[in-house]
């Protein structure tokens, strides 16, 4: 056992030499600059992230006058726009905006219907003050709230028959899967053909 060690300790193996990187001590820096040191980086960190905070803010300011300059471009023109924004605002309780739809797009009875239900609406705001129409939009000031109800399942009638009316290929989802089908002794698709020539 002696002689191994004392051919380990020739030979080099068991101590490390000089050059080493484990015999290396980390620098010695005094207090005093190391603390200034600490101090520099913790202004760089806290201005990066400033400048990061300031460059999010006008990218979030310029999304925002995008979005309200694209949502004034969507709703009416300009002239209705600033028309409806110069009456007083007791006068306008509720704005209700109706927008035809051509007599092309759907066919038959349902666009007889939409016409004939569009129609009544215009009359009964027209025997209310404050009816005006531009192109294809209607805009209906209302004075009374218990008239919001009212059009409120008008404008859901008017969904319901332009996605389910007839002439669409369209069924309710409480059609498609009904209970009445799984509780039935004979069993049928829970999902079924719209057009019943089908299957």
């Amino acid at each position: 056992v002696r002689n191994m060690a004392r051919r380990q300790a020739a030979a080099g193996v068991g101590r490390l030499g000089p050059d080493s990187s484990e015999d290396e001590a980390p620098e010695e820096v005094a207090f005093g600059v190391a603390k200034e040191a600490a101090e520099i980086e913790r202004k760089l960190v806290g201005e990066a992230a400033r400048r990061h905070r300031e460059l999010l803010k006008e990218k979030r300011r310029r999304r925002q006058e995008l979005f309200t300059e694209q949502k004034k471009r969507k709703l009416l023109p300009e002239a209705v726009l600033q028309e409806l924004s110069a009456a007083p605002p007791a006068r306008i309780v509720f704005c209700l905006l109706i927008k035809f739809i051509s007599a092309k797009r759907r066919g038959g009875r349902a666009a007889k219907q939409r016409q004939g239900k569009a129609k009544k609406q215009v009359k009964k705001g027209k025997q209310r003050k404050g009816t005006r129409s531009i192109g294809n939009y209607k805009a209906v000031c209302l004075k009374d709230q218990s008239v919001t109800g009212l059009h409120q399942q008008l404008a859901k009638d008017f969904i319901n028959t332009q996605l389910y009316g007839p002439g669409t290929n369209r069924v309710q989802a409480n059609e498609f899967f009904s209970l009445e089908n799984k509780k039935n002794p004979v069993k049928k698709a829970a999902v079924q053909f719209v057009d019943k020539s089908w299957g």
